[in-house]
């Protein structure tokens, strides 16, 4: 009986000690964390998409269909996960051209 309970308080240690940071943080950070969680997925599932989408591009050695597909991604990729960054680009190529 005590090697049991004593093995199943070690697998509970184990399991705490393995917890990621973002699963012990603070409540009041759920959300931040929740979208964080989110975005790293997403992130996953727009590239392992622009992979599948780049197979068949690969296969009939389109250099125009590779180039466009990049395009996309680089443009899509960028308006979707560096949000910030996009509008300052946006922002300073208005700017340049409007003044």
């Amino acid at each position: 009986m005590k090697s049991r309970v004593l093995s199943i308080a070690a697998a509970a240690a184990v399991v705490a000690l393995a917890l990621p940071a973002e699963a012990l943080a603070q409540t009041s950070d759920f959300g931040k964390n929740l979208g964080d969680q989110a975005k790293g997925l997403a992130v996953a599932l727009f590239l392992a998409v622009a992979g599948l989408v780049a197979l068949p591009v690969l296969g009939r050695r389109d250099v125009n269909g590779g180039v466009v597909l990049v395009l996309l991604v680089v443009v899509l990729g960028g308006f979707v996960f560096a949000q910030d960054s996009v509008k300052t680009v946006v922002v300073d190529l208005w700017q340049s051209l409007v003044s």
